[in-house]
Formats: structure tokens, C-alpha cells, sequence
């Protein structure tokens, strides 16, 4: 058997992440050490991928045989960590089935390019129109793993290890003008004569701000109406650590930064909003590009709560208990100080139960 000639060349791209009112030049993203061997009839791939700003990225494979001047050969039986939602990482795979794309790879010489780009955007969602972003499958260690001394933090103990399949997140959270298109096209009853849309516009003045007075079985209404379920609680925490392994808040363990970050009591700096919702985008997005997700509005999740559930908790794609009386809130709010927007800090309430800062978010199921 004739071996295959491999060239090998690094590719990196430029791109700009642009900021409300600032444009700011993005670090590149680096592949590196890239070595592929031929083992019978595939070509295993490894690589090293790193972006500086902890970006997710797309990972394609290109392949030519013209030496390098066009990429014309199909690359389409590949697997592995290749496509959106790819995370930095040393010793990525790609396993590419050449035989399937290329019947007379034998007698070919193959120049190829590991390419990769940062410019993962969010998906629209057609139903309610919400911007969604792709956070890949993955694992992080949950829970409170600076041991807080609060007392309300032993309930985020012990830290234990979760895995995750991907799945696809709300940017923001569910607006005003989003509930109500709900509202409207369902015929759902939501409210009564101490919970009114003059009481909302109190503290969500607009149809881009978030939605409040929202209780768990609210969410759950309107999640079913838009095609989409609650978050759980495990997913909920991974998605707002954005990426960061073991830190107090989404963006990192500096609370001198929160107000670059979040709408939480008082004012000052990004935040100047007292006692009311943030228009959503108003601050920065955490490294997984979801904003709000300290801060704001307490979020609903799909568990059922548990104090003792981290003891107990399967370490696959954990749902919750089985049952309960409280269902878990998340994240903070314009209510709370900077205690409660700690990323491991866990609230809860009873389903039906609404208030002026309370209101959530949706995700789906899979990375397709």
C-alpha cells in the first residue's frame, strides 16, 4: 500500500467582535501542532486550537490537490471536534473517512488546511424571534468552589462534576414584547388584579425589556408555546460561567467589575438603572455571548429544588429532583447585591409564585 504525501498548513483568521460604541480589534485564533496520520482507509488529524479571548470557534477541514492553489477535494465524512461550538483545547481530533470523499485517494497528494474562526454568531429562532447561541457539550465542576462563608452558599455545596450534552441558549432573556406576542397568539391567561401590564411597565418600560412577574409555570407556558424548555439548573451554571472554570461571578473573581456587567442594587458606572429592569444588551456578554446572565432578573430553571441534591446528583446531564414544592431561580437581580450574582448561588420559590424580579430564558435540546 502506497502512502499518502501530507502537507500541512496553519491557517488563522482576523476578525472584529464589535461593541456598542467601541470597535475592538479580536485576538486571532491559533491552530497549532497539527499531525495527521494515515490508519488504513481514514486520516486521524490533531491539533491545537487556542483563541485568547476564550471565543468558541468553527473548525473546518479544507483539502486540495493542486497543491494548495484551489481547496477543491470534498470534505464531508469527517467527525470529531470539527464545526461551531468548538472550545480551545490541546489534542483536538478530527477523524476524516477519506475513502468516502476521494475513491482514488491512493494516487493523491493531498495539501489540506485546518481552519478556524471565531465568528460563531447566534441562530434566530423563528418562532419568537430570539437570538439563540450554540454552548457546546462539555464538563465543569458545579457548585461553590471558593467555599463562601454565607450561609446560604452551603446549599451550593459540595462542588461535584457535570457533563453535558451541547445545546442552544436565549442571548437574553424573554422580553416584554416577546411575552406578550405569547400572550396574544396563545390566548394564555397570565395575570390577575395585583399582577397587570401597568405593574410590568414599572419596572420593564419597554418591549426590549425584560419580562417580570413571571411565575415558573408562566415560563414553562410559554417555553412549550416557542418550541423550547427551561434550562436546567446544571445547564443554567455552565452556561454562565461562559467558559471559566471555578470563578465567583461570569465574568471572573473581581466584584469591583460587576457594574461592566450587571444591573443589581443601586447605581453606578454601566449601571444606571435603580429599582428596575436594564434594557437587555445594555452590558457586556459573558465569554459564551449570553448577557444578562448576573444580574437583572432572577431566571427560572427547570428543577425541581433540592438542598441536598448535589450530594446526590448523577454526574450525566443532570434533570433535578423528581419531585418538590420549589422550583430553582438563578442568577441575580436589580433587587440583589453582589452576593446573589455569584454563578453558584441558588434561590428558589414555588411555581406559581411571581414577582417584579423574577423572569427566565429558554434553551433547546442538541447542537443541530
Amino acid at each position: 500500500m502506497r502512502n499518502l504525501i501530507w502537507m500541512f498548513l496553519l491557517f488563522l483568521t482576523v476578525s472584529l467582535w464589535a461593541v456598542e460604541g467601541d470597535e475592538v480589534e479580536n485576538h486571532d485564533p491559533m491552530v497549532t501542532n497539527v499531525v495527521a496520520k494515515q490508519i488504513e482507509q481514514r486520516v486521524e488529524i490533531t491539533y491545537d486550537l487556542d483563541d485568547a479571548d476564550g471565543d468558541l470557534m468553527t473548525v473546518e477541514l479544507l483539502a486540495s490537490s493542486d497543491g494548495g492553489k484551489n481547496f477543491d477535494l470534498p470534505v464531508k465524512s469527517v467527525e470529531g471536534e470539527i464545526g461551531k461550538g468548538i472550545a480551545s483545547g490541546k489534542g483536538k481530533t478530527i477523524i476524516w473517512h477519506v475513502e468516502q470523499d476521494v475513491p482514488d485517494f491512493y494516487s493523491t497528494n493531498v495539501v489540506f488546511e485546518v481552519v478556524a474562526d471565531d465568528g460563531v454568531g447566534p441562530l434566530i429562532w423563528e418562532k419568537d424571534g430570539s437570538e439563540m447561541m450554540l454552548i457546546p457539550s462539555g464538563s465543569f465542576e458545579m457548585g461553590d468552589s471558593k467555599n463562601e462563608p454565607d450561609d446560604w452558599m452551603r446549599r451550593s455545596r459540595p462542588v461535584h462534576r457535570v457533563e453535558l450534552d451541547a445545546f442552544y441558549m436565549d442571548v437574553h432573556e424573554v422580553t416584554v414584547g416577546q411575552f406578550e406576542q405569547f400572550v396574544n397568539q396563545s390566548g394564555y391567561q397570565w395575570g390577575n388584579e395585583q399582577t397587570t401590564w401597568d405593574n410590568v411597565a414599572n419596572y420593564s418600560p419597554g418591549d426590549e425589556y425584560p419580562m417580570v412577574y413571571v411565575s415558573w409555570n408562566d415560563a414553562t407556558a410559554y417555553a412549550k408555546w416557542a418550541g423550547k424548555r427551561l434550562p436546567t439548573e446544571a445547564e443554567w451554571e455552565y452556561a454562565a460561567r461562559g467558559g471559566l472554570a471555578g470563578k465567583r461571578y461570569p465574568w471572573g473573581d473581581d466584584g469591583s467589575l460587576a457594574r461592566d456587567y450587571a444591573n443589581y442594587e443601586w447605581t453606578g458606572g454601566k449601571d444606571k438603572w435603580d429599582e428596575s429592569t436594564a434594557r437587555g444588551g445594555s452590558f457586556k456578554p459573558n465569554g459564551y455571548g449570553l448577557y444578562d446572565m448576573a444580574g437583572n432578573i432572577r431566571e427560572w430553571c427547570q428543577d425541581w429544588y433540592g438542598s441536598d441534591y448535589y450530594s446526590n446528583s448523577p454526574t450525566k446531564n443532570p434533570p433535578g429532583r423528581g419531585t418538590g414544592s420549589n422550583r430553582v431561580l438563578r442568577g441575580g437581580s436589580w433587587y440583589d447585591n453582589t452576593g446573589n450574582l455569584r454563578v453558584a448561588y441558588r434561590f428558589n420559590r414555588p411555581p406559581f409564585f411571581r414577582s417584579n424580579f423574577y423572569g427566565f430564558r429558554c434553551v433547546v435540546s442538541g447542537s443541530n
